[in-house]
């Protein structure tokens, strides 16, 4: 006769497999009727993340982004240590929408596209700054799961932030 505790781990690991399988496939299945509809969900997608398994409550202030650094330095841990363990595109995806959503929220200038001329198709460059500069907060938060802290987001958004200020006052001297 088997252990019931092994039996009853593995009905609720095949429960959490069923669960998650059914939330991805709604997810994929979605029709989204604009680029800020997807990426209100995908940014949503990010703060449940956080809420649930971090425990942390983003708030689309720019000191989040911090957090959202603090996070993806945990998942590239993971992710070094099993690549597998983790879609590194899917999190990169809602944490660069979070981020991006935290840049427009605080920059009247800024806009969502979905393509670009640089990025490419589905590339979903944020724009914005005095300069109209295209960012790819999305590419930011894979690249920082997969390479590690040499591509720390928090550093990446201070830089651009600090150049869209500069170009700014350049431009009304």
């Amino acid at each position: 006769m088997k252990n019931p505790a092994v039996v009853v781990l593995v009905l609720l690991a095949l429960g959490v497999a069923l669960f998650l399988a059914t939330q991805r496939k709604e997810a994929s299945d979605a029709k989204f009727r604009s680029t800020d509809e997807f990426i209100q969900f995908m940014a949503t997608e990010a703060v449940k993340d956080a809420g649930g398994k971090e425990r942390i409550d983003l708030d689309y202030g720019v000191n989040s982004i911090k957090e959202v650094e603090e996070i993806l330095g945990r998942l590239h841990e993971q992710y070094a240590k099993d690549p597998s363990s983790i879609s590194a595109k899917g999190l990169g995806s809602a944490y660069g929408a979070y981020i991006g959503e935290v840049i427009r929220r605080s920059d009247a200038t800024a806009q969502w596209e979905q393509d670009d001329h640089v990025g490419g198709e589905k590339s979903y460059p944020i724009i914005w700054g005095p300069g109209a500069g295209h960012s790819y907060p999305m590419a930011w938060c894979y690249q920082r799961i997969v390479n590690g802290p040499e591509d720390n987001v928090w550093v990446k958004y201070q830089v651009l932030k600090q150049g869209n200020m500069k170009n700014l006052s350049r431009k009304t001297k």
